[in-house]
């Protein structure tokens, strides 16, 4: 399950890397924490972080796994066009995202297509913002369906 997981988040890090941004200088990496300073966020950073896994029983040997990834979209902003330019750079992440169509240089795990549901979350909690950093926070799921046979050694 993990490294499904890992894989789908190592996939669309590197289909979202492969995309040529509005802003030249943004960073995109997968990361497993968003752990970074004002000082570092001089340009605006995407990281896609891989994030939990639902599974629901659908059948005997069946099951219906949401697989979930999270993209960090952050940035120390200065002024209010910075942040308009932010809120433009994120709702192009989302979208990247939505579509799904990185080309061929990505491969994605067996099973996995478009994502069932993606949501944005503007600066999430109000944090930060006394030190005007921008944030949001893209959630997308990806819906498998897998067979509850062990594989074979």
């Amino acid at each position: 399950m993990s490294n499904t997981l890992r894989t789908i988040a190592d996939r669309l890090a590197t289909g979202l890397n492969s995309v040529t941004w509005a802003i030249p200088s943004t960073v995109v990496q997968r990361r497993n924490w968003t752990d970074l300073d004002v000082e570092s966020m001089t340009s605006p950073r995407v990281f896609v972080v891989p994030g939990n896994a639902d599974v629901t029983r659908i059948s005997r040997q069946m099951m219906q796994i949401d697989y979930t990834v999270t993209v960090f979209v952050g940035r120390h902003v200065q002024t209010d066009s910075d942040v308009d330019a932010m809120l433009d750079l994120a709702d192009s992440v989302m979208l990247q995202v939505r579509a799904h169509s990185f080309g061929q240089a990505v491969v994605w795990p067996a099973g996995v297509t478009s994502p069932q549901t993606v949501s944005i979350d503007l600066n999430p909690d109000d944090a930060l913002t006394e030190r005007n950093v921008w944030r949001a926070v893209i959630t997308a799921t990806y819906r498998v369906f897998e067979s509850n046979v062990l594989p074979t050694a």
